[in-house]
């Protein structure tokens, strides 16, 4: 009897997530999410976020599960805005030096926690992900909830 392979194609990507560049062909999806939980339980503390990544042949999708009051307390438009503190979770802006080399807008006198527009944060992230030398990215979503995070990217 001959078994079939899994022949199931994963979209081949570099990325970025919380500071590090993880690339979709080299590493598998629990191989990438055990090595980003790491950081965001060292950079945001243990047990406040858990990411999750799904690979398919046309989209990779970064998840972080998370919880905050502010946008319902604060009547934001989630299609939108979103906090610094979600763009700087998933990019790791800060973390362990890590900096983009396209800033986030940010807020004057340094108020926090501040909103920036979710088109602020992916001009931000694709064109820091290039210069930081993952792959060019052709289309990316972001689904900012009160319980989570979602960037889809292509």
């Amino acid at each position: 009897m001959i078994m079939a392979k899994n022949t199931t194609e994963r979209l081949a990507k570099k990325f970025i997530a919380v500071g590090k560049i993880y690339d979709t062909a080299l590493m598998t999806d629990q191989e990438i999410e055990d090595a980003v939980q790491k950081d965001l339980d060292e950079f945001i503390g243990k047990d406040k976020v858990n990411f999750g990544v799904t690979t398919t042949d046309k989209m990779i999708s970064l998840v972080f599960i998370r919880f905050t009051e502010y946008y319902k307390q604060n009547n934001v438009d989630l299609k939108k805005d979103m906090l610094d503190a979600d763009a700087f979770m998933v990019t790791g802006e800060g973390f362990g030096g890590f900096t983009m080399p396209v800033k986030f807008p940010i807020a004057p006198f340094g108020y926090t926690p501040y909103l920036m527009g979710q088109s602020d944060f992916k001009t931000a992230y694709k064109d820091s992900a290039e210069l930081l030398g993952a792959d060019k990215i052709r289309w990316m979503k972001t689904e900012v909830m009160p319980h989570s995070v979602v960037i889809r990217i292509k």
